[in-house]
This record gives structure tokens, C-alpha cells and sequence, in this order.
């Protein structure tokens, strides 16, 4: 029966085999579709087990609000750094005994002081609008002293640009005054309580005294950044005092040793100049009546220096000529330096000739070095003068003196020229 049953399922295992390897050809030999999708097909699907979401915790608190984002501040516009304003004179003026009278502007509500050789003599406050005015004294003086303005003393101390050199100031003569008489008096009636025979003897009357101040103002020099020039107290260019006419009021030697000359004009056209008749430059003459030339490096020596005043159509309507010693710097400077040696020099003068003094002025503030300037107190009456109308006959002669010009003129011996056609007029 075993045999018999191994025997009938032998058959069946090898028909099995070979329905399975009939199934198998055919899958071979059928056409493959897309790999992905047999591959999906035919990859098993894993079962994932199904998960439970777990439950969101309890929030205990509110949830924070967002820190806000740093706040980004713009960059502040910078300020613009304004100049500290500085004093400015608009008027200065010194009478005979030693008043003054100072006008100015400064920044509105600004303390100003006034200073002479380094002291504050008073102190004023500019209005709303930056003006101010102020009427100090200046005590008499034998020595030259600088006059300038101080804004906010107490604080950023803003000293001007432009001071003023002011001559020394004489004291004022004392004279007695004759008393005026007076009314003769009735004779007191005697009383009991004077003694018999006894009269008061009579008590001299008491004598008044005056103090008359000199007639002439102080010479004073205008020192700034464009260099030094007479302000007051030079000759009169105006009649009845003098012919209208070019003055040369100043000659001064900075501590480089270059030259400027200035003065004054009574037109308003411009002043040519001339070494040994050579035309070297020119200058405009301002509002204010005055003018300041740089005179061209030249060697040390002595020339003929001519100065024409042209009116705005180029005509010479003035003229001075006189002879020109170039100086040696250290020549000049040998002449003050006593003075200029002292501690705390600030400005000294010496009278070096008849009819001209030298000054020596510290540049306050344009830097170390000294201002020599030769200012000539008559002019006129030391060079003579030419107009186009006719020459005067004048001698000038002055002693040598300390040797720094010897100044011989006679201008009736000199030529009438025509006027030069280099001569500049403003434009």
C-alpha cells in the first residue's frame, strides 16, 4: 500500500514541477512594464504599526510674547562745527586826554573786554544784535601801548584780530587859575561874644587849578593779518592845513625783512610806485582814504622812491618823491633792542630823526617775530610835494641822525613828467 501511494504521488510532484516551470517561461516571455512599477508591485508593503499620537503636554503658562527686535537708530546728522566768532572794531578813535571811543561787534549777549598792555580796562556786553559801544580812559602813559578786545574773558578768551598801537599819552599841564572875585561881603555886626578889639584876620582866597590836556590826539598804528598802517595822528591832507596830496605815512620791515609801504590819498583812484623811476607795483585806494603796497624784494640800499596818485582815469593828481634807504633788517632791529629784549615786550618807539619815529611791535597774534615801522609824523614838511598844477619850491633837509636816512630834497629842481602809461587805475 506504501509503495503503491509513493508511486501515485510521484506523478504529481513531477506534473506540479512542471506547471511551475510553464508558469515560469511565461512570466520570462512577457512584456516587462515600467521597473518602478514592478518594483512597487513587487516589493512587500511593510505593515507600520498604527501610533498612538501622544496627548500635547498641559502648557503651565502662556507662551512668551517675542522679545521685540532691537530698535536701529538712524546715525544723528552731525553738527556742523561753526568758528568761534571773534571781536571786531567797527570804530576807534583816542582824543587828546586819553578817552576813548570804541564801537564793535561781537556775537549777541557776548562779554567783551577791553584791553590795554595786557589789562582790562573795561568790560561791556554786546546787544541782541552783536553791537556794542564802549568810552574807557586811558591813563597818560610815556610808553606806547596795545589796545585790543577780549570776547568771553571768563571762558573760551577770544582775542581780536586787529589791535591798535596808541602813542604815549602826556599828562596834562597844571596851571593855576586866578580866582574870579567875589561880591564884598557886609561887615558882621559886633556881637557880645567878640572880644573887644578883637577882628578875624582875613583868609586868603583859595587858588583853582586846571588841567589842560595837549591839543594833538595820540599818534595811532592799526595792526593786522594785511600788516600795519597810521590810523590817527599823521599830517592833514585837507585844506586850510595842507594841500590835498599823497602821503607816505609808514614804512615797515616784518621779520622776514620784506618791505611794505602805506599811507594815504585824498581821491579814490590808486598810487603807483616807482624805484629810481622804474614803475615795481600798484595799489587801489580804499573807501576809508588809505593804501598799503608790498614793496618787491630790492637790495639794501638808497633809491629815489616816487609815489603817484592817479585818479580812476589814470591822470596824476599827486605826487611824493623822496629818497629811499633800503634797510638791513638787523640795522633796524639794533635800534630797539633794549626795548625789545624786556620781559613781556608787547610794543616800543623811538624817536630816530626829526619828523619820524620807529616802532617796534610784537606780532601779537600772527606768530613769533617783530614789526619794525618807520612812521613819519610831517611828511610834508619833510619831503615836499608835487601836484599836477606846478611843483613847490621846499627844502627838506634832516639830520642823519642815527644813520637811518639822510633825507635831502629840492623838488622845484626836479622835472615835470607826464603821466607814465603803465600806471594802474582801478578797473
Amino acid at each position: 500500500m506504501a509503495e503503491e501511494a509513493k508511486s501515485s504521488m510521484m506523478p504529481m510532484l513531477l506534473g506540479s514541477v512542471a506547471a511551475i516551470a510553464i508558469v515560469l517561461a511565461l512570466v520570462a516571455f512577457l512584456p516587462r512594464g515600467d521597473a518602478s512599477e514592478d518594483m512597487t508591485e513587487a516589493a512587500p508593503v511593510a505593515t507600520t504599526p498604527a501610533v498612538t499620537p501622544e496627548a500635547p503636554e498641559p502648557v503651565a503658562e502662556a507662551a512668551a510674547a517675542p522679545e521685540p527686535a532691537p530698535e536701529v537708530q538712524a546715525d544723528a546728522p552731525e553738527t556742523p562745527v561753526v568758528a568761534a566768532i571773534r571781536p571786531t572794531f567797527d570804530t576807534f578813535r583816542v582824543e587828546p586826554d586819553g578817552s576813548m571811543v570804541i564801537a564793535g561787534q561781537a556775537e549777541p549777549g557776548q562779554i567783551v573786554d577791553i584791553m590795554l598792555a595786557g589789562e582790562a580796562i573795561e568790560r561791556v556786553e554786546a546787544d541782541a544784535s552783536g553791537a556794542f559801544v564802549a568810552l574807557p580812559m586811558a591813563g597818560p602813559s610815556d610808553q606806547p601801548r596795545r589796545l585790543s578786545l577780549l570776547g568771553d574773558p571768563d571762558g573760551a578768551a577770544l582775542a581780536s584780530d586787529t589791535s591798535y598801537i596808541v602813542a604815549p599819552i602826556a599828562r596834562p599841564d597844571v596851571i593855576a587859575a586866578a580866582p574870579a572875585p567875589e561880591a564884598a561881603e557886609p561887615l558882621p555886626e559886633p556881637t557880645t561874644d567878640t572880644p573887644t578889639g578883637g577882628l578875624e584876620a582875613p583868609q586868603a582866597p583859595d587858588t583853582a587849578l586846571a588841567l589842560v590836556a595837549p591839543e594833538a590826539p595820540p599818534t595811532v598804528l592799526q595792526a593786522d593779518e594785511d600788516g600795519v598802517r597810521v590810523v590817527q595822528g599823521g599830517p592833514s591832507l585837507t585844506p586850510p592845513e595842507a594841500e590835498p596830496n599823497v602821503a607816505l605815512d609808514a614804512i615797515t620791515y616784518d621779520p622776514e625783512g620784506e618791505v611794505q609801504l602805506s599811507g594815504r590819498a585824498t581821491g579814490d583812484g590808486a598810487v603807483q610806485v616807482y624805484i629810481d623811476n622804474e614803475p615795481v607795483t600798484a595799489s587801489p585806494v580804499t573807501e576809508g582814504g588809505d593804501w598799503r603796497i608790498d614793496l618787491p624784494e630790492i637790495d639794501t640800499g638808497v633809491y629815489t622812491l616816487r609815489i603817484d596818485e592817479v585818479d580812476s582815469q589814470g591822470d596824476v593828481v599827486s605826487r611824493l618823491e623822496t629818497p629811499f634807504k633800503r634797510e638791513e633788517p638787523a640795522e633796524v632791529a639794533a635800534v630797539l633792542a633794549e626795548e625789545t629784549n624786556r620781559a613781556g615786550f608787547e610794543v616800543a618807539v623811538k624817536t630816530v630823526q626829526p619828523g619820524m619815529t620807529l616802532w617796534a611791535i610784537a606780532e601779537e597774534n600772527l606768530g613769533d617775530g617783530i614789526l619794525y615801522v618807520e612812521v613819519f609824523a610831517a611828511n610834508h614838511a619833510a619831503f615836499g610835494f608835487y601836484r599836477s598844477c606846478g611843483f613847490v619850491d621846499h627844502d627838506a633837509r634832516v639830520d642823519k641822525g642815527s644813520g637811518l636816512q639822510q633825507l635831502i630834497l629840492r623838488l622845484a629842481d626836479l622835472p615835470p613828467a607826464s603821466p607814465p602809461e603803465d600806471v594802474l587805475a582801478p578797473g
